[in-house]
């Protein structure tokens, strides 16, 4: 009998041993990645990393290891530490550079430190290496549109309804590219298919919001805070303080404190309006409180050059200086502009300081309530006033 064993025997006895001691090494690390898993959630962040790190040496160049990698990096980044972050994804798609997700998780990182170059580069790569992979697809597109190529961004967004048409992402992302355009009719109908396909995606109902704001739609885009505020969204406050940003500033209300009655009319003695204007010649400040509709520019608002004073010339219901008739000699002299103007960010109120003369017969007189305060400057945000209620008289309110 020839007990010789023949080479091939051997490199399958071999081949099976190694295999099997694989498939138990391959099955430990799936334990162990369970146990990082568990760590992660939670959040024992060191003991995750570590668990992490033996499965991925247990098991190498397998879709376990991969995975452990991309826990890592998401593991550095609650700790705040994103050099680390970057560095395991660098080192994971050295190892894996066919896996999209650690790709688009390293794109991610480069978006939130502002390196939009470096995110691009990631994303194209694994649209490259998976072009099937809509993940990869919508994250291209949004640094494209960041970058504000929006014809490519489009076109990703396009790929990407075709393929998950039941996802609201790419319609989400073509809205986003019509609103950057202009086009605002389309932006909606885009976000209003996402909404219909993902009634719970709340980036959708902020964009679209938006968007109504951007139509001058207010109060459609109110009632999307309302919804936001309903699902407990902290995306709120995002769409409240666009529209808050996109509505033109306006002059809510306007009061005196100082004896300057906007009540009285026409042929108002000066010398009632306070008892220190009843001596010959005598000057006074009087100051007019104008309260806007939002936050205003400081410097703007105390600027005089943006205040105009001036009487009334609209002959509407007797809206008009005097009763629209000629200036009588005892004519208060008003200047056009305001002394100085003080302004109180807290309540957002401007302080208008105006001067009023006496005459030396003390017989000077005044129409109060058709003096005209108007403001032409800008909010906080750069927005001019809304012409329908940038001025305030007595006789017409604000207007």
């Amino acid at each position: 009998m020839d007990w010789t064993i023949r080479p091939e025997a051997i490199d399958a006895l071999f081949s099976s041993t190694i295999s099997n001691t694989q498939d138990r090494l391959d099955a430990l690390a799936g334990t162990v990645l369970g146990q990082g898993i568990d760590y992660f959630q939670s959040k024992k962040y060191d003991l995750a990393i570590n668990a992490f790190k033996r499965a991925a040496a247990l098991s190498p160049f397998t879709d376990n290891a991969a995975k452990a990698y991309n826990f890592i990096g998401q593991s550095y980044l609650k700790q705040e530490k994103t050099e680390e972050a970057i560095k395991t994804y660098q080192q994971a798609i050295r190892i894996y550079p066919q896996r999209p997700e650690l790709r688009i998780a390293l794109g991610d990182i480069y978006i939130k430190e502002g390196m939009q170059e470096e995110a691009l580069a990631q994303y194209e790569a694994a649209v490259k290496f998976d072009p099937e992979n809509a993940e990869s697809r919508y994250s291209l597109g949004q640094s494209y549109l960041t970058t504000g190529d929006r014809h490519r961004a489009r076109e990703e967004f396009l790929q990407v309804v075709r393929l998950t048409p039941t996802s609201a992402a790419g319609y989400y992302g073509l809205g986003q590219v019509a609103r950057e355009e202009g086009n605002l009719t389309e932006a909606v109908s885009r976000l209003e298919q996402a909404l219909r396909v993902n009634r719970g995606f709340e980036l959708a109902y902020v964009e679209l919001g938006k968007t109504y704001a951007d139509m001058g739609e207010f109060e459609k885009a109110q009632d999307l805070v309302r919804t936001l505020a309903f699902k407990q969204s902290d995306k709120k406050s995002v769409l409240q303080n666009y529209i808050a940003q996109a509505r033109a500033p306006q002059i809510d209300m306007a009061y005196s404190m100082n004896g300057f009655n906007t009540y009285l009319g026409a042929k108002t003695k000066v010398a009632d309006l306070h008892p220190a204007m009843a001596s010959p010649g005598r000057a006074k400040l009087f100051s007019m409180n104008i309260v806007f509709s939002k936050d205003m520019d400081a410097g703007s608002v105390t600027n005089p050059a943006n205040w105009k004073i001036s009487r009334a010339t609209i002959k509407d219901n007797g809206g008009v200086y005097n009763k629209g008739l000629s200036l009588p000699a005892t004519e208060a002299l008003i200047l056009p502009r305001p002394a100085f103007v003080l302004f109180n960010e807290q309540t957002n109120t401007a302080t208008v300081n105006f001067w009023i003369s006496q005459n030396d017969e003390v017989s000077a007189t005044i129409d109060p309530r058709h003096i005209v305060f108007k403001f032409s400057g800008l909010d906080a945000y750069g927005k001019a006033m809304d012409t329908s209620a940038d001025e305030y008289s007595g006789f017409s309110g604000i207007a």
